[in-house]
């Protein structure tokens, strides 16, 4: 893993971080910065859970001031944003006509900062920080380029991470993730190529994740207990 020029030793910031982990069921933390290599703290970042009826499928568009992605995938989902630029939004449909419910937290942090839910066949459902700020209408333009990272099993593994490279006002940042799987890591304004490491919690079976840029799988994972990806 390379650190900007420094040796970074990825057990020693694993093993602060657990340290510091709060214990919770179905939650993760998200993203943040914590001081990793010549980097700032700074607070968690945004976080979206969707919950509710297991296998609901759901679309969902996401998006802070700065761009905009949109989701597909099947209850539970956690989508992160990467240097996220605040206010975020999240608005999700069932793809279903079913009854079931489809719920919706914003987190920062183990903060949950607002939640929506809805059960009605094909229903939608929206969160936001700031409720009152300006900035959502329209939505901006997709995220270009539109880089993801999709932690897709083992289901309900806790897992950590370092992700790295972004870009924020011409200064290069490393994020590290604490969180659950399935999760949906989007990068704000990343410098190509980027990596990730991760690190399994509970050791519930191989890591399976997929790197994609414009949609298009680049690089791919299995293994146990860490393993990293990195966009060729």
């Amino acid at each position: 893993m390379r650190r900007y020029g420094q040796v970074f030793h990825f057990e020693a910031w694993v093993g602060a971080l657990l340290a510091l982990l709060i214990p919770a069921c179905s939650q993760g933390l998200g993203a943040f910065q914590t001081g990793v290599g010549n980097t700032p703290n700074s607070p968690p970042l945004a976080a979206f859970r969707v919950l509710g009826q297991f296998g609901t499928q759901f679309s969902a568009l996401v998006y802070d001031t700065d761009a905009s992605w949109t989701v597909t995938g099947t209850i539970p989902m956690n989508v992160i944003i990467v240097n996220n630029q605040t206010p975020v939004k999240m608005i999700a449909t069932k793809l279903s006509n079913g009854n079931g419910i489809l719920s919706l937290q914003l987190t920062l942090g183990f903060t949950v900062e607002d939640v929506a839910s809805t059960n009605d066949p094909y229903g939608t459902a929206s969160i936001q920080n700031a409720p009152t700020a300006p900035g959502f209408t329209p939505p901006p333009p997709p995220a270009n380029p539109d880089v993801r990272l999709f932690v897709k099993g083992p289901l309900s593994e806790r897992f950590s991470g370092l992700i790295e490279p972004t870009v924020s006002g011409g200064t290069t940042q490393g994020f590290i993730l604490s969180d659950r799987v399935p999760a949906l890591v989007l990068y704000e304004n990343p410098q190509q190529p980027v990596d990730a490491t991760l690190m399994q919690i509970q050791n519930l079976g191989p890591f399976n994740a997929d790197l994609l840029v414009g949609g298009m799988v680049v690089a791919h994972v299995t293994g146990a207990p860490d393993v990293t990806i990195v966009q060729p």
